[in-house]
């Protein structure tokens, strides 16, 4: 079994020279653009969002090993991300503004980042260009004490001392473009890589990764109230790459159902509603709930002690932060003025 966490634990962050922190994936991707594409931040124009996601990811997968004593231990180390997320579109700044908050757990690692960033916004045709940059910081904690490496004398893990804790920062930059039925966007996380502010060891360091996105919406001629929307997520740290397929249908705005197949890992499930989307309260409407369950197609699922499958829960509020636009005059029509808010 410990062979199989190794496995895990290499599998999702990529060793080369040095360990390499990978981000987290989330299997509701469309409603976490603003961590992988800075270009995205604020395209809900007039309106301050609220984002929260949680994954659990390959739930009951546990490290089993035998103790000095010979007792049997079995340890969760199934990976958890929890992301945050504020944004909104500012009209003096001609584009939108955004933090969001990570928390990363895989295995015996323990992060922590935080980003804030900013979107240019601008018209073009038929739909809005988004130029964003990001500032980020992340604190990356590794209980070494938990680790039983296969070969004692590994050059990089004979480093590994109780605890290592270290601070880095790094940049983001993406470009996105979004038109009433399609929208597309390349985005860059952690393009500087290497800039650690404390810790001193050259391992745990960052990994820069390209995000690749884009979707449709089909209208059904005989049924307009129903929607199809195909999207896609390609991520690549420039060593591997991976791939999401995801396929929901909407009615009315007011609920949505679908499913996605992530290569080599995972076919989900997703559900989701706008329960009070025709509520007179105009705060209420604002609210959007989703759940997507995964089924690990990967050897790390089906057996005792493995994944039996992923959870997803989103939830999402936005609300209008200016007033709708009125205009209003007297005399000639020269004089005609709009008001100002």
């Amino acid at each position: 079994m410990k062979k199989l966490v190794t496995i895990l634990i290499i599998s999702i962050i990529s060793c080369v020279e040095v360990f390499a922190q990978q981000d987290p994936q989330f299997t509701l991707f469309p409603w976490a653009s603003i961590y992988y594409n800075a270009g995205t931040i604020g395209d809900q124009k007039n309106t301050l969002c609220f984002t929260a996601l949680f994954r659990q990811q390959y739930m009951g997968f546990k490290d089993v090993y035998t103790d000095e004593s010979g007792n049997e231990i079995k340890e969760n180390t199934a990976p958890q991300d929890l992301m945050f997320s504020i944004e909104t579109y500012a009209r003096k700044l001609h584009g939108g503004i955004g933090l969001t908050v990570i928390r990363d757990k895989i295995g015996y690692y323990n992060n922590i980042g935080v980003k804030l960033g900013y979107a240019f916004k601008l018209n073009v045709g038929p739909g809005t260009l988004g130029i964003g940059v990001q500032l980020g910081l992340l604190n990356q904690k590794l209980d070494g004490s938990k680790l039983r490496p296969v070969d004692a004398s590994d050059p990089v893990l004979s480093q590994i001392t109780n605890q290592e804790n270290f601070m880095d920062m790094d940049i983001n930059f993406g470009v996105s473009y979004k038109a009433e039925r399609w929208y597309a966007g390349i985005g860059a996380t952690q393009l500087i890589e290497k800039l650690r502010l404390t810790g001193s060891k050259d391992f745990l360091g960052m990994s820069r990764h390209l995000y690749f996105h884009g979707g449709y919406i089909f209208i059904f001629p005989n049924n307009p109230s129903w929607t199809l929307e195909p999207q896609a997520l390609i991520k690549t740290d420039l060593a591997t790459a991976q791939l999401d397929l995801m396929v929901l249908s909407r009615y009315n705005g007011i609920f949505w159902f679908g499913a996605s197949y992530r290569i080599q890992d995972a076919v989900s499930l997703m559900f989701g509603a706008r329960p009070f989307y025709n509520s007179s309260n105009n705060f209420a409407k604002g609210l959007d709930v989703g759940l997507a369950y995964s089924f690990t197609t990967s050897k790390l699922g089906f057996k005792k002690n493995r994944s039996f499958g992923d959870i997803e829960i989103m939830l999402r509020y936005c609300f209008d932060i200016y007033r709708t636009e009125t205009f209003s005059g007297y005399g000639s029509t020269r004089n005609i003025y709009k008001n100002q808010y």
